[in-house]
């Protein structure tokens, strides 16, 4: 089991749409709206690097009004 957090940058006037779309998402286990240099924090939970991979490029940069991602990966799980 793969646990990343992925932070996105977002179109302010598009901030709580954007939340609401990505948390129907079925990877996304949670995510929430944050101060500071991105503007979500995003949880999700992948089987394999390929399927974070492919969750990041092909449907998280792919949501209207999504600048920019960086995404972190855990280290443990415990």
């Amino acid at each position: 089991m793969i646990i990343a957090f992925i932070m996105a940058k977002v179109e302010s006037t598009k901030s709580r749409s954007i939340l609401e779309e990505i948390r129907h998402l079925e990877e996304v286990e949670e995510a929430y709206l944050i101060y500071g240099a991105y503007d979500l924090l995003i949880k999700c939970v992948f089987k394999t690097p390929e399927a974070l991979s492919s969750f990041v490029v092909n449907e998280l940069r792919k949501v209207d009004g999504i600048k920019d991602t960086i995404t972190n990966v855990c280290a443990s799980c415990d």
